[in-house]
């Protein structure tokens, strides 16, 4: 599993020694034990314990240039300044990221607050309509954020969905395959470079979302945040958060409660509650076709994957 994980960032070592070795570069008491973080498709996430306490360590993908990293670094500091909910950064003296070189493999990594608690997709727990205002108020905050960052190319983004179907409708099974071709008519219709545009997470699925020990709401990895029609985050809200597999009455009202909250601070214009369903359409097909191109390509059959495969499948029929 660890060799697995390590290949992201090209290191065939063993975490305890990545944990040692940070825990000696950046004085952080002594190592007591980790735990490696098995959700996430990009970066190599663990939590480590010291003497000195508990941290949360994202050492970022080999796939990621020094300017990514950088760029990480910038996101989470301005969403922070901002009020988000968010773990903090922990500076190593003077800066956030740290470079280490450990058996010939170069490490970019950054600290951050350990929260007491579990991610959504671990608590396998259906939301009270109370936290999923909370979520929904947060993202309300996150698109009210006057940043614009580098821009960075997200396979899983829906606005890349016509990109890559032409690239990895391959790996799609036939019954997946005759879903997504209806889509790409609508795809085209929505005129998406005409739709309002904002800073969006990007990214709010079970696995970004914390629930502390307190029963506090967390948003975290920010690591695909881009500058996105505004639609793009209440649309992967919809495609897991927000959705009932088992009921479509209950998948509705969901959705209209976040719907109703998010208007509190950022209300949509008529274009974008025109192509809203379409793009929630789309946010399920891309479940669909990046899990199954994981699932051929990278041997990729983790619960996580599974999981958005069968949610991605189950929202396109809901929605039929």
């Amino acid at each position: 599993m660890e060799r697995d994980y390590g290949r992201r960032i090209g290191y065939q070592g063993k975490l305890e020694e990545i944990s040692l070795a940070i825990c000696k570069d950046l004085c952080l008491g002594n190592f007591v034990k980790n735990k490696l973080i098995l959700t996430g498709y990009e970066d190599y996430n663990f939590i480590l314990e010291t003497t000195n306490g508990k941290y949360f360590v994202k050492v970022f993908a080999n796939s990621k240039t020094i300017g990514h990293c950088n760029r990480y670094i910038n996101v989470m500091k301005t969403v922070l300044a901002a009020g988000v909910k968010t773990p903090k950064l922990i500076k190593n003296g003077t800066v956030y990221l740290n470079k280490l070189k450990l058996n010939d493999a170069n490490l970019r990594f950054c600290l951050l607050e350990y929260i007491s608690g579990k991610d959504l997709f671990s608590l396998s727990k259906t939301l009270v309509d109370d936290e999923i205002r909370s979520i929904v108020n947060q993202a309300a905050l996150i698109n009210s954020i006057d940043i614009k960052p580098p821009f960075i190319y997200d396979p899983w983004a829906i606005t890349n969905f016509k990109k890559e179907f032409k690239k990895k409708s391959k790996h799609l099974s036939t019954e997946d395959l005759s879903m997504l071709k209806l889509l790409i008519e609508e795809f085209d219709i929505l005129r998406i470079h005409e739709l309002p545009r904002c800073f969006v997470h990007g990214d709010l699925v079970r696995t970004n979302i914390m629930k502390d020990n307190n029963g506090e709401i967390w948003i975290i990895d920010f690591s695909v945040s881009n500058y996105y029609p505004r639609i793009q985050e209440l649309s992967v809200l919809a495609s897991d958060l927000l959705f009932d597999p088992k009921s479509k009455e209950e998948s509705e009202r969901r959705y209209n409660i976040a719907i109703r909250e998010y208007q509190k601070k950022c209300p949509l214009i008529k274009t974008e509650l025109t192509a809203l369903r379409t793009y929630i359409k789309l946010a399920f097909a891309m479940h669909i076709l990046l899990t199954s191109y994981e699932k051929a390509n990278n041997q990729n059959s983790s619960k996580e994957n599974e999981y958005y495969l069968r949610l991605g499948r189950a929202g396109l029929k809901q929605m039929a």
